[in-house]
C-alpha cells in the first residue's frame, strides 16, 4: 500500500506535523510506503492508494480515494460553509466518536454521495513496552496551549509544584514562571522519549473534545511511552481505558485539582509497583486496540469496496455500459491545455467514451488525436476560428449519437469522474448530473469551487453556481436545443446551462472529481446592469430567455426582482443598524459627558461644602429633607 499523508500545515510546529511522523512510522511497520503532501501536484507525483487529510482546512486536492480525519470538534468548523464543503469533497471518514458520526450520518444520508466511516483516533506506532522512570516522578503536559485561558489558573498553580514540567511551543506559556523547559522536537520520537523518562503524563481536554467524546494526542502518547497517565474526566478515555489510568475531577476547585494531583503524584512514588501495573495495563489496552498499524488496517477493507463502488477502478461488467460523448474544443493555440484534457479521459475507469474534437486546424488536431486512438473512439469536426465560439460547440453537439454527453473546457477530469456522473443519472430521472470542481490557488494549494446542490434562483441570477465541464447529460435534452444556436462569443456554457435548466432537474454528486485548468470566467457587473449595452455579450443572455418560465412562476425576470428587492431590505437593515451603532455612540458619549460633570461637581469646593453641611445638620439633630437622595 501507499498512502499520501496530506498536512496542510507541512513544516509548522503543529499537532498535524508531528502526527504525520507518526503516520509514516507506522506505514512503515506495515510494510507500506509513506509520503507526507501538501499540494495536488504532490499526490500526483507519489501516485497513492489513497489519501488521509489530516485537517478539513484542506478539501480533496486530486483524482486518488481521500480520507478525511474527523477528530476536531463539530463547533470548530460547522459553522463555516468552506470547511464544510471541504468535509463532504472526502470520499470516506475516519471518525474518532459517535457524536461525529452521527453529525456525517445526518448531513450526507439524503445525498447520493457513496462514503463509508470507519473508527480513528490520533494515536501512535506499535511499540514495545518501556517501564517508566519512576525513582523520581515527575508530571509532564505537553501542548501548545494556543488558546490559553484553558485551564490557566490550573496550570499557573501547577507552576509552583516541584513535580511539574511543560512543553510546548513558548508562546502559549509565558505565564509560567518555572514548571516551562521548551519545546519539543516534532520527530515522532522525542514525546515518548520524554515522558518515559519523566514517568507521569497530564492528559486534559477542551470542553468541546469531551462534549463531542473526541479525545486528543495526550493520552494516546502517554499510554504508548509507558508513562502513567492522569486524566480529567473524558467519556471515550473512561470507556476505553477503564482503571488502567488516574482520573483528575474537574469538577473541583482549582485548588482541590492540584491537591488531587499532587496525592496521585506521591502514591506513584510510594507504589511504584503498582503504578507500573496501571501503565503496563493501559499500554497492552493499546496495542490490542489502538496503534495507528491496527486503525490503518482497518480501512482497508472498506477502501476496496469504495474504489469499485465510486468507480476509481474499472469494474468487470457483462452488461454493456451507455456510452459517454465528450465535446472538446481544440484551438491552434491550446494543445497543451487540450492535451492534459485527452490524458484525464484515458485514465477513466468507464469503460465506453467517445471524443468529439472540434478543430479549428484539423492537421493539428490529428496529430493530437493520433495518440490517444487506441483509448477511445474519435471524430473530429472541423470549425473556423472566425465563428462564434457557440457555433463550434453546437457542431459539436449535433454530432452527439451517445445516450449521454459532456463538453470539456479547459478542465481535466477525475479518473472516476464519469463512472460516478453516469451511475448517478442511470439511478434517477434527472437529467444532468455534476460535480465540484478544484482549481489551483495561491501558494500552490488547490481551492474547492462552485460545489453546491442546484440552485435554479442562483443560477437565473447568473451566479457561477456550476461549471458545465463538470456535468455530464442525457442526449434527449439536445433535441431541443440543436437549432437554437444562441450566436455567442462569450458565456456559451451558462446559456447551455440555462437551456437544460429549462428542460430537467440537476442532481449534484457531492463529489469534486475535476480540476479547471483556468480560473471561471466571472461577471465584473450585474448583467441585468448592461442590459441596454448591446456591446457586450452577457447582456444578451436576458433577451435569449425574456420571460420565459423554469419552474411555474419562476422566469429570470422575476427572481432578478425578488432579488433587488431583497437587496434593498438589506440595505435598509443595514442603514437601520448603522444608524442606532450612531445613536448608541452619542448616548454613551452624553453619559460620559454627565459623569464628568458630575464628577466635576463633586469635587468643587461648593460641593464639599454642601456635604459638610449636611453632616453637621445631622451631627446637631436639625432636619435634613433638602438633602438630595
Amino acid at each position: 500500500m501507499r498512502i499520501a499523508i496530506q498536512n496542510p500545515f507541512s513544516g509548522q510546529s503543529v499537532a498535524e506535523t508531528e502526527l504525520s511522523k507518526r503516520f509514516y512510522q507506522a506505514a512503515l511497520n506495515l510494510g507500506w510506503q509513506a509520503a507526507e503532501v501538501y499540494t495536488a501536484a504532490d499526490i500526483d507525483h507519489f501516485q497513492p492508494d489513497f489519501v488521509i487529510a489530516l485537517h478539513n482546512n484542506s478539501p480533496k486536492l486530486a483524482g486518488f480515494p481521500t480520507y478525511g480525519c474527523m477528530w476536531n470538534p463539530l463547533s470548530f468548523f460547522e459553522g463555516t460553509e468552506k470547511y464544510v464543503k471541504h468535509v463532504l469533497s472526502y470520499d470516506g471518514y475516519l471518525t474518532s466518536s459517535f457524536p461525529v458520526e452521527r453529525w456525517l450520518h445526518h448531513i450526507l444520508h439524503h445525498t447520493p454521495k457513496q462514503f463509508f466511516t470507519v473508527p480513528f483516533y490520533t494515536s501512535c506506532a506499535r511499540n514495545a513496552y518501556q517501564v517508566p522512570n519512576l525513582e523520581n516522578p515527575r508530571l509532564i503536559y505537553l501542548g501548545s496551549n494556543w488558546d490559553m485561558p484553558r485551564f490557566q489558573e490550573l496550570f499557573e498553580q501547577l507552576d509552583q509544584q516541584p513535580y511539574m514540567e511543560v512543553y510546548g511551543n513558548p508562546e502559549g506559556w509565558t505565564h509560567l514562571q518555572t514548571a516551562y523547559k521548551g519545546a519539543l522536537p516534532y520527530d515522532g520520537a522525542s514525546v515518548f522519549q520524554t515522558l518515559n523518562q519523566v514517568g507521569v503524563g497530564l492528559c486534559l481536554h477542551r470542553e468541546e473534545h469531551t462534549r463531542y467524546e473526541l479525545p486528543s494526542m495526550r493520552i494516546f502518547e502517554i499510554v504508548a511511552s509507558g508513562a502513567i497517565a492522569i486524566c480529567g474526566e473524558h467519556p471515550f478515555i473512561r470507556k476505553a481505558f477503564g482503571d488502567s489510568v488516574l482520573y483528575l475531577d474537574l469538577g473541583l476547585s482549582v485548588e482541590a485539582q492540584v491537591q488531587q494531583i499532587s496525592e496521585y503524584m506521591e502514591w506513584i512514588r510510594l507504589h511504584p509497583q503498582e503504578a507500573i501495573a496501571l501503565s503496563q495495563k493501559a499500554h497492552a489496552i493499546f496495542l490490542e486496540h489502538y496503534t495507528l498499524e491496527k486503525l490503518l488496517l482497518d480501512i482497508i477493507p472498506h477502501h476496496q469496496r469504495l474504489i469499485q463502488t465510486k468507480g476509481f477502478i474499472q469494474s468487470i461488467e457483462i452488461t454493456a455500459k451507455p456510452q459517454v460523448e465528450f465535446i472538446i474544443k481544440i484551438a491552434s493555440d491550446s494543445i497543451e491545455t487540450s492535451q492534459k484534457t485527452f490524458e484525464s479521459l484515458a485514465r477513466q475507469s468507464y469503460g465506453n467514451i467517445g471524443v468529439i474534437a472540434i478543430a479549428e486546424s484539423v492537421e493539428k488536431a490529428a496529430q493530437l488525436c493520433q495518440l490517444y486512438e487506441s483509448k477511445f473512439p474519435i471524430q473530429i469536426v472541423e470549425s473556423s476560428a472566425n465563428e462564434f465560439k457557440s457555433t463550434q460547440i453546437w457542431k459539436g453537439l449535433n454530432a452527439v449519437q451517445a445516450e449521454y454527453f459532456a463538453v470539456l473546457d479547459q478542465i481535466a477530469i477525475h479518473p472516476n469522474h464519469a463512472a460516478r456522473l453516469v451511475s448517478l443519472l442511470e439511478k434517477s430521472t434527472a437529467g444532468v448530473a455534476y460535480s465540484g470542481a478544484l482549481i489551483a490557488a495561491a501558494e500552490d494549494t488547490s481551492e474547492l469551487i462552485q460545489f453546491h446542490p442546484f440552485d435554479l434562483d442562483r443560477l437565473l441570477l447568473f451566479e457561477p453556481l456550476i461549471t458545465l465541464s463538470a456535468a455530464i447529460g442525457r442526449r434527449s435534452l439536445l433535441d431541443t436545443l440543436l437549432s437554437y444556436d444562441p450566436l455567442l462569443n462569450e458565456w456559451v456554457d451558462l446559456s447551455i446551462l440555462l437551456y437544460l435548466a429549462q428542460q430537467t432537474q440537476f442532481l449534484f454528486s457531492y463529489e469534486a472529481t475535476c480540476e479547471l485548468l483556468y480560473p471561471p470566467q466571472q461577471l465584473e457587473q450585474s448583467v441585468f446592469q448592461q442590459s441596454r449595452d448591446w456591446s457586450t455579450e452577457a447582456s444578451r443572455l436576458r433577451v435569449m430567455f425574456w420571460h420565459q418560465e423554469f419552474a411555474p412562476g419562476k422566469s429570470i425576470q422575476t427572481v432578478h426582482q425578488a432579488h433587488l428587492a431583497q437587496q434593498y431590505l438589506q440595505h435598509q437593515l443595514e442603514r437601520s443598524h448603522a444608524e442606532l451603532r450612531r445613536i448608541e455612540e452619542q448616548l454613551q458619549v452624553q453619559l460620559q459627558d454627565a459623569q464628568a460633570v458630575i464628577a466635576a461637581m463633586e469635587s468643587s469646593k461648593f460641593w464639599k461644602l454642601r456635604t459638610a453641611w449636611f453632616k453637621l445638620k445631622r451631627a446637631i439633630g436639625l432636619p435634613t429633607n433638602d438633602e438630595p437622595s
